[in-house]
């Protein structure tokens, strides 16, 4: 060892082996706590077991885009960890913005069938790469699968 006759060397080595190592553990437990409590559950792309509907969860926000093949839309929604439950909100002024930016090629109507299908309140249970949400009220199931 380089201070093989210098106990006061490799005190303060070993002091400052010790410090690094502990701010590291640190660094990784408040990483790790912090993506627990603040992470989204349903990031990501999930797409319907009959393929229909595609939905796109982003962490930066409250919304989903929801998709059928031609027709992609955002809408709002929240989600609640700790009772796991999605709720999808539709507004008409967001229908209407979401009409007028496509330039006609895709009329509230259609957005507003599209979005019809997914807006309410459901309790979600994710298993592995399988997402089924459970309408609240009526109990319909719709199941989806990650991407």
């Amino acid at each position: 060892m380089l201070m093989k006759n210098s106990e006061e060397k490799r005190n303060t080595a070993w002091r400052t082996v010790l410090t690094v190592s502990s701010v590291l553990i640190i660094i990784v437990a408040v990483f790790f706590v912090v993506k627990l409590f603040t992470d989204n559950p349903l990031e990501g792309t999930w797409v319907s077991d009959e393929g229909d509907i595609t939905l796109s969860f982003t962490d930066e926000r409250d919304s989903v885009i929801v998709r059928d093949g031609s027709i992609s839309v955002t809408t709002e929604c929240s989600v609640d960890k700790s009772t796991k439950v999605l709720t999808v909100y539709v507004s008409d002024e967001a229908v209407r913005e979401q009409a007028e930016d496509t330039g006609g090629e895709i009329s509230e109507t259609q957005i507003q069938d599209l979005l019809d299908h997914i807006q309410g309140t459901y309790e979600y249970n994710i298993e592995n790469t399988t997402l089924t949400l459970t309408e609240r009220e009526y109990g319909s199931q719709m199941v989806f699968e990650k991407n």
